[in-house]
């Protein structure tokens, strides 16, 4: 049986049944807008999502609408991908324990403290993207991150394990002044002194004994003596957020240690071709949805960086719709070398203010913006009422030299002339206004849907750096 064909100019769908689109460009990375009703989902973003079945690709999906599931099944079950697709919901089918995951996995890094300390910065920045710490001052997020960081040594060092639930019982019962820590009554009660305690009993190496010992002094000496109002603001902020994975159904997800090691949906399933569908949506979740859903994406997208590459590895995907509640910082560094790990990012998004409102707004957000923006090769724009959308589009897509052909009359009294020539401007290749006119579907449109698409570097048959697009819906 001859090998699989995944290397990068095979194509995998044609635009207009003529332009090719490849797994190359896919792992280049798509960005869709559209405005509501646009036909962004059901018409580019069907056509790609279909290729990607098609073509055996393994993937995860993320949910921002409760739908967004039905539609993967359809999908699935119309390219004969049904069995591939493992969906992670509240009913516990499947879990995904987060932290013990990074611990136990292979490779550089497992169990790597620093690592740990980013996932939950990912998850805190997911949540609440317009604060950091407290205004826009960087201490409170250092300091929270410093918490962390002595938790989860704490916690690894003394029982090789570590949970959201031991973190925040460790920070809950540290000493909040040095008097409180010779008093029988705390040490009776601490996870924070028990866990001293079994690290300091162990016989530990060289530079795992730094640790320790870095870890105790924190406990013991900085931690107690920070200002009472220090104390409690960063308390607060990570408290808070570990709140969402302390309550049903995110404890038993993403928490508890299943006895059948088959119930863990561990990301490097998709590698293999499953279409993992976390099905936790942000209109019925809400922050804890997408805490969860980013905690799982940012997890998922190292262990695709991880992994060895040649043309018969399977590609994945990341699908991401209403892209604007999941995106990090990490994702651009994600893109940047998605296309040697044969992944293939996939965001839609109704206009470019989403993606600003949600980062918080500021000169440096949207700096983040149109970085990502910018490392998604493939540009689809669908209909769109919104000017900045459109205007970045156009400006996206360039302008040229146009001559247009000009007339006029002029009479008077005794006499009348025709006139005619040629006016040249330097002018957008499609401007703003020619976004707002494409067809969006539904029956009034016989089910068509068009898009303007542009690939950075690419000529189009029609010699253009765009392409008008045509997508037919699927009946339902």
């Amino acid at each position: 049986m001859p090998a699989p064909d995944f290397s990068l100019d095979r194509a995998i769908h044609s635009f207009n049944d003529d332009e090719p689109f490849t797994i190359g460009n896919a792992c280049e990375g798509v960005q869709i807008f559209g405005g509501i009703g646009s036909g962004k989902t059901s018409g580019s973003g069907e056509a790609i999502a279909r290729a990607f079945l098609n073509a055996g690709f393994g993937g995860l999906v993320l949910c921002a609408k409760k739908d967004v599931l039905e539609d993967w099944k359809r999908y699935a079950r119309e390219t004969g991908r049904t069995n591939h697709v493992l969906v992670f919901d509240a009913t516990g089918d499947f879990v995904f324990p987060f932290l013990q995951y990074e611990i136990e996995r292979k490779g550089e890094g497992a169990g790597y403290t620093e690592n740990l300390v980013r996932l939950f910065t990912a998850v805190y920045e997911a949540i609440d993207r317009s604060v950091s710490g407290e205004g826009d001052d960087p201490y409170w997020a250092r300091a929270m991150q410093q918490l962390l960081r002595n938790a989860i040594d704490l916690c690894m060092i003394a029982r090789g394990t570590v949970s959201v639930p031991q973190i925040r019982d460790i920070i809950l019962s540290a000493p909040i002044s040095t008097a409180q820590i010779d008093t029988d009554e705390w040490k009776a009660k601490s996870l924070c002194w028990k866990l001293l305690l079994e690290g300091h009993a162990k016989d530990l190496d060289k530079w795992v004994k730094h640790d320790f010992d870095s870890t105790a002094s924190f406990w013991l000496e900085e931690y107690p003596n920070l200002a009472e109002r220090t104390r409690s603001s960063i308390l607060s902020t990570l408290t808070t957020m570990m709140d969402i994975f302390l309550r049903r159904p995110f404890r038993r997800l993403f928490c508890e240690q299943p006895e059948d090691r088959k119930k863990i949906a561990y990301p490097e399933l998709t590698h293999r071709g499953v279409i993992i569908v976390l099905n936790l949506p942000v209109k019925e979740f809400g922050d804890a949805g997408r805490a969860a859903q980013v905690v799982y994406k940012y997890l998922w997208q190292q262990a695709v960086e991880r992994r060895a590459v040649t043309n018969e590895t399977i590609p994945v995907f990341l699908w991401v719709d209403e892209a604007q509640n999941f995106v990090t910082e990490y994702d651009m560094q994600f893109q940047a070398t998605a296309r040697s790990t044969r992944a293939c990012t996939v965001y839609l998004t109704q206009n470019l203010p989403n993606y600003y409102a949600e980062m918080g707004g500021g000169a440096q957000s949207k700096y983040k913006v149109d970085s990502l923006i910018g490392n998604l090769q493939t540009k689809i724009w669908h209909a769109n009422s919104d000017p900045m959308t459109n205007e970045h589009a156009a400006e996206t897509i360039g302008r040229s030299w146009h001559t247009r052909q000009t007339s006029g009359e002029s009479f008077g009294a005794d006499y009348f002339n025709v006139s005619s020539g040629k006016n040249e401007s330097f002018d957008y290749d499609v401007p703003p206004q020619a976004f707002t006119r494409l067809r969006k579907g539904g029956k009034l449109n016989s089910r068509i849907v068009e898009a303007i698409i542009f690939q950075n570097g690419r000529m189009w048959k029609n010699g253009k750096t765009h392409l008008l697009a045509q997508f037919k819906q699927y009946e339902l």
